[in-house]
């Protein structure tokens, strides 16, 4: 399992990214494979790195094992 930051307040499982399309120039239409769907305010550019891998941007829990979040810190 690989979490990718795309915001601060919003990691996605990279695994079930489905498609990633522009929505103007500052804004990003993600789609999952579940069918739900994010519109981050964020440029493609940076989403797309988050996915290729950018270390700033991605999480991966140590055991391959899932990855839990609280509301002060994670726990992997």
């Amino acid at each position: 399992m690989k979490l990718v930051k795309i915001k601060e307040d919003l990691y996605l499982n990279s695994d079930f990214i489905e498609s990633i399309e522009a929505n103007g120039e500052e804004s990003t239409i993600i789609t999952m494979t579940s069918g739900e769907v994010f519109s981050p305010y964020v440029p493609i550019k940076k989403v797309l790195q988050a996915i290729e891998g950018s270390q700033e941007h991605s999480i991966t829990s140590k055991d391959g094992g899932d990855i839990y979040f609280s509301s002060k810190n994670i726990i992997y």
